[in-house]
């Protein structure tokens, strides 16, 4: 009679839960310090805006404030920063969570003992996981409520590169991506380094890949030139067809601010398809080494 392998105990996953916690403290420390100080960042700029009485309707020429808080180089560096976390995890990912435990032998000593490959490797992507999406949805809700408060005039557009990603869902996808690139890169090179680097590498790809098509994703409005604004890129000139043969007066094709929503799903739903492809890989990976 074949014994049926028992099921893994609650106290087997919850242990093998917090091995990866306590494994890599020092970067969940890191990231805790990065949210804090981004939500503090953010906080100092919504109250500052606040304070503005030129965003007040009500607010007549004579209470103007003579020195206004500019919001506008603020939200653009704390939108860069947020935009540069996809690295930051495709870094991490790819040289310590997988990388250097391939390198040092300390994931073979685990499989040896009560915990098989894909749920060490299960672990090590749905903790962290778990803590980027809680964290980098926290900071993109309060991001994109501090912007909304700004005047028009004031703020970064959001069709700036920046802006859209830390406004939407597309930058949690982008950080789901990036870990899973990097976990894929740690298995491919079982090294630290170079693990890293093509982690690095593949995120960036990725990045300046989506940041050159996004304008592709949605279909375009025409509009007149007079609408276009200098640093649109969704705006792209053409010359309109006239009645008859020849060309018109030329006119833009641009995406409007009611186009936000369906480029971040779709851009969201791209990327995160990508990324359930890695993690597919990651774990098919796995079991052609371990078989």
């Amino acid at each position: 009679m074949t014994a049926v392998a028992p099921t893994p105990r609650p106290s087997v996953l919850h242990g093998l839960t917090w091995s990866v916690v306590r494994l890599h403290r020092t970067a969940l420390w890191l990231w805790i310090a990065f949210v804090a100080a981004g939500t503090a960042w953010l906080l100092r700029a919504l109250w500052l805006t606040a304070g503005d009485e030129r965003y007040d309707p009500a607010c007549v020429p004579r209470c103007i404030d003579p020195e206004p808080f500019d919001a506008y180089v603020p939200l653009q560096l704390q939108g860069r920063a947020m935009t540069l976390l996809p690295l930051a995890v495709a870094v991490f990912a790819g040289g310590a969570l997988v990388g250097r435990e391939l390198e040092r032998g300390t994931a073979a000593l685990a499989w040896a003992q009560s915990v098989t490959p894909a749920r060490w490797l299960a672990a090590k992507l749905a903790v962290p996981a778990l803590l980027l999406t809680v964290g980098t949805a926290g900071l993109t809700l309060l991001f994109r409520w501090v912007w909304s408060t700004g005047h028009p005039e004031d703020r970064p557009g959001w069709y700036e590169n920046d802006i859209f990603l830390s406004t939407g869902l597309a930058l949690v996808a982008h950080v789901l991506l990036a870990l899973a690139l990097g976990a894929l890169a740690g298995m491919l090179t079982r090294r630290a380094l170079s693990g890293l680097g093509l982690a690095f590498f593949a995120t960036s790809s990725v990045l300046v890949t989506a940041g050159f098509y996004r304008s592709a994703l949605w279909p375009k409005v025409e509009t007149g030139l007079s609408h276009v604004g200098a640093a649109d890129w969704s705006a792209e000139r053409v010359a309109k067809p006239a009645d008859g043969a020849g060309f018109g007066d030329p006119v833009a094709l641009v995406h409007p601010a009611s186009h936000y929503w369906p480029l971040q799903l779709v851009e969201t739903g791209i990327v995160l398809a990508l990324a359930a492809l890695a993690c597919w890989a990651c774990f098919a990976l796995l079991r052609r080494r371990t078989a």
